[in-house]
């Protein structure tokens, strides 16, 4: 998981790692929140891993509309750091 970050957004990868590291802790905490809710509402266990699956299946979808080789607008604005630092 934590190479990913660097291949969609390899000057970015630290952002885009805190990101999604950002990102999991919440769905750690809250998804056996949400999936024991479901089971006691429902009395049913395969409603969550169908919510899951459901989940996964958008997540797959969604990589198709990812572009890493474009660039961000106003990306090219900024001075890179290591630029800045050979300066001094």
């Amino acid at each position: 998981m934590w190479a990913i970050p660097m291949d969609i957004a390899p000057r970015f990868s630290g952002s885009a790692s805190g990101l999604m590291n950002t990102g999991s802790a919440p769905a750690a905490i809250v998804s056996p929140l949400v999936f024991g809710h479901v089971i006691d509402k429902t009395g049913d266990w395969t409603l969550p891993f169908l919510g899951t699956i459901g989940l996964l299946l958008i997540g797959a979808m969604l990589v198709f509309w990812m572009t890493p080789d474009e660039e961000l607008p106003g990306q090219g604005l900024t001075v890179p750091l290591a630029a800045k630092a050979a300066k001094l």
